[in-house]
């Protein structure tokens, strides 16, 4: 059995990561609950004939996310993790102060949000190489959820914030004043968060973390060859991205779903709905998944119970002239489908680490990542390739996706090790002895 120290300036390094997903994850959706409003104030400077200036935002993220992944991971590997926080910090700052001081200039703000995308790419590659250097093995799924939770609570805060900005009121003479104010503001409110990291990251704690020596680093390509080659993983990576996709879309256009479904006003009650059954779903399910050890049965009923949902999406104004009102309906529907698809992404992630035994487990999660991105992606250019007599249909098409991938979830294969993370780690915890410092 051997000692090793954790540093409390772990604390701060953590505190970083999570400032960094904030900075950057609010810049992503800031226009989507106002969807509405930010179309309009850029009516006329978009060549592209169905593109709206929201999903073109929103599709940058996770293009540039594709693509610059790996050139991101082996910046990392390259100059050390405070350069590249540096370096992220940068470019958010500059792509967040970018998208405010040419604010009506579409353009420019296209360019500030690649920019932003960039950072993000940064960002997400560099979460588990800091984790691992500076928290013993028995603190790192802790740090790591935590960080991932950052994304999603900074998804939260848009779907707040930038409804109360903004005038959204459908007769209300002001209506979309304010606009201007809500990009002052997350534009400060990103540049403070990235600045911060910048003067906190360290590069390696005074002693390793753990004695429990690191394995060696596979090929991005021996990686995928094994995934490949592991059929359960191979579907559970497609179904994961599948309803990944599908749950970033439906908040990517929530404003416009919103529009649809007869909500006069952008007010982001839909995302928030969706976000509060998922936080629920998120906390309770992974613990009954641990409690009952099954892997399959959850990730498959939380695909089976994001059907209901989008049904009551699609059909809310007929089921509401029967009861409750399309609205609640509506309300209703959002909060199952987050509940269900949010879900899944905490178990479908537990899930793959266990099929992928043997695979180096932040191979995995990167691939999950990869994937999820560009399914989200792929799902978003047939949207925006669409003609506008095909976008009543977005939300059943999105239905479909879900039953396909209900369906695919069924021929899953139940994981070997089902068990939880801490007995999965028991015997190296056990080695060591961690010393508070």
């Amino acid at each position: 059995m051997k000692s090793v120290k954790a540093y409390r300036y772990r604390y701060l390094i953590l505190l970083s990561l999570v400032l960094l997903m904030f900075s950057v994850g609010v810049q992503w959706l800031n226009l989507a609950p106002v969807g509405r409003v930010a179309n309009h104030y850029y009516q006329g400077q978009l060549p592209l004939r169905y593109a709206s200036p929201v999903d073109l935002l929103s599709l940058t993220y996770l293009l540039v996310f594709i693509v610059a992944s790996i050139p991101a991971s082996y910046l990392l590997h390259r100059l050390g993790i405070r350069w590249a926080t540096w370096i992220a910090s940068g470019l958010i700052i500059f792509g967040a102060m970018t998208k405010w001081l040419y604010l009506s200039n579409f353009p420019a703000v296209l360019f500030g949000q690649f920019f932003l995308a960039l950072g993000q790419a940064v960002v997400l590659t560099s979460i588990t190489e800091i984790v691992s250097r500076w928290f013993p093995i028995r603190e790192r799924g802790m740090a790591v959820g935590i960080t991932s939770a950052s994304q999603y609570l900074s998804l939260a805060l848009v779907m707040i914030i930038s409804p109360l900005m903004v005038a959204t009121r459908a007769n209300d003479p002001a209506w979309g004043s304010g606009f201007d104010q809500m990009m002052r503001f997350y534009a400060f409110f990103s540049s403070i968060l990235a600045l911060i990291p910048a003067f906190l990251i360290r590069e390696n704690p005074p002693t390793p973390s753990s004695s429990i020596a690191s394995k060696k680093s596979e090929s991005f390509l021996s990686s995928f060859r094994a995934l490949n080659a592991n059929t359960s993983l191979r579907g559970l990576t497609i179904i994961f991205s599948v309803g990944w996709g599908v749950l970033m879309t439906l908040f990517i256009k929530v404003d416009e779903i919103s529009a649809l479904l007869g909500f006069p006003d952008s007010n982001g009650l839909l995302g928030i709905a969706m976000l509060a059954g998922g936080m629920v779903g998120a906390v309770l399910l992974p613990a009954l998944s641990d409690r009952f050890r099954r892997r399959k049965l959850f990730f498959v009923f939380c695909n089976v119970c994001s059907i209901p949902g989008v049904l009551l999406l699609v059909f809310c104004q007929q089921i509401g002239q029967v009861i409750l009102g399309s609205e609640a309906i509506a309300l209703i529907g959002a909060s199952i489908v987050g509940l269900s698809l949010l879900a899944s992404v905490p178990i479908g992630s537990q899930y793959a680490a266990e099929l992928g035994q043997g695979i180096h487990e932040e191979i995995i999660q990167g691939m999950l990542l990869l994937f999820s991105q560009a399914g989200c992606a792929f799902i978003l250019i047939i949207s925006l390739v669409t003609t506008e007599q095909y976008s009543v249909m977005l939300l059943s098409s999105l239905g479909g996706l879900l039953v396909a991938a209900m369906i695919g979830s069924s021929f899953l294969k139940e994981s070997s090790m089902i068990i939880t993370e801490e007995e999965r780690l028991n015997d190296v915890i056990n080695q060591e002895i961690v010393h508070l410092q």
